[in-house]
């Protein structure tokens, strides 16, 4: 958990802040020149308002703990969410906050590129604590590091604008974007029924045994299961010639690497959203056959990683 101190926080006029100074000072121009008593005191009531608000706009920043945890795994092209944890040990009231992601150093181009990406707002922090959700985009494959985070208030005028920055270590993965033309291998309209199950000869039945979380809905015996309290689902055998591989060498004709690795990715959501257990083969790991979210996870988490 990273704390803002006071020697964290910074604060600068907003241009708001900046058109009120110069206003300021025009009207105190005019008193001094005309020795206007009513000038002078709007123009000192205006000065202790502005300094009032400098004080109250830092006060709302600071003391303001953070963490957060690693987002769930997204494709590339959707948003990571990050789950900011805002926490505050003083009973003070704070308003107003929004976050935003800085680009890593290797990324900034001053003169057309944008220094920040991602955006989160929390409208307040009461009880002690609070929750605010930092949206990501996302680009690229591969481990996304949050990386440091800018928390900015403007509150209560708009006059002052204060700041300070996390890092914290969280972090998602980005899994690879399911694209590709290429029709499952070994697959035909013959092989495969209406229902999205293998035909006969693929498998035997074998029995039937209890329903465990992350079984496909597709392999549940619903005649057997309406004749009992719990589900069933069907125990298949064969010579293991059911079993569905996505080789890398199938892809080849695609050329790039990126264009082999989407087309995994769509063949490992496809074989996954028709129950048929599949294994993934790549140049340097080999995944055995099964079925379950568990198993495509681990899929699409190789699929990600596997060095370009």
């Amino acid at each position: 958990m990273d704390i803002l101190d006071r020697r964290r926080v910074y604060i600068v006029p907003t241009r708001p802040g900046f058109a009120l100074f110069g206003v300021i000072g025009l009207i105190l121009i005019g008193a001094t020149n005309y020795d206007n008593a009513l000038a002078y005191i709007l123009s000192f009531l205006l000065l202790g308002l502005m300094f009032s608000a400098m004080l109250r706009t830092w006060r709302n920043l600071k003391g303001i703990a953070l963490d957060t945890e690693d987002a769930a795994p997204v494709h590339a092209g959707m948003p990571a969410r990050f789950e900011l944890s805002l926490t505050d040990a003083s009973v003070l009231a704070r308003y107003a906050f929004s976050f935003r992601r800085l680009l890593p150093r290797s990324q900034r181009f001053w003169w057309w590129r944008p220094q920040t990406e991602g955006f989160g707002e929390c409208p307040t922090i009461e009880g002690g604590g609070a929750l605010a959700t930092l949206s990501v985009p996302t680009l690229h494959r591969g481990w996304l590091a949050l990386g440091r985070v800018e928390m900015s208030s403007q509150f209560p005028l708009g006059v002052f604008r204060t700041w300070g920055y996390f890092k914290p270590p969280a972090r998602c993965l980005v899994y690879p974007v399911a694209a590709g033309k290429l029709p499952l291998p070994g697959v035909t309209a013959t092989a495969v029924d209406e229902a999205g199950s293998a035909g006969p000869g693929v498998d035997d039945f074998a029995g039937l045994r209890a329903y465990v979380a992350g079984d496909s809905l597709r392999s549940v015996h619903w005649k057997a299961s309406a004749r009992s309290d719990d589900l069933v689902v069907k125990q298949l055998q064969g010579g293991g010639h059911g079993d569905l591989w996505l080789r890398w060498v199938d892809t080849a004709a695609l050329g790039g690497v990126e264009a082999r690795i989407s087309q995994l990715t769509r063949w490992v959501l496809e074989a996954d959203r028709g129950g048929t257990p599949f294994g993934l083969q790549l140049p340097a790991l080999e995944l055995a056959p099964a079925t379950g979210p568990a198993h495509r996870e681990r899929c699409l988490r190789a699929l990600a990683l596997l060095p370009t």
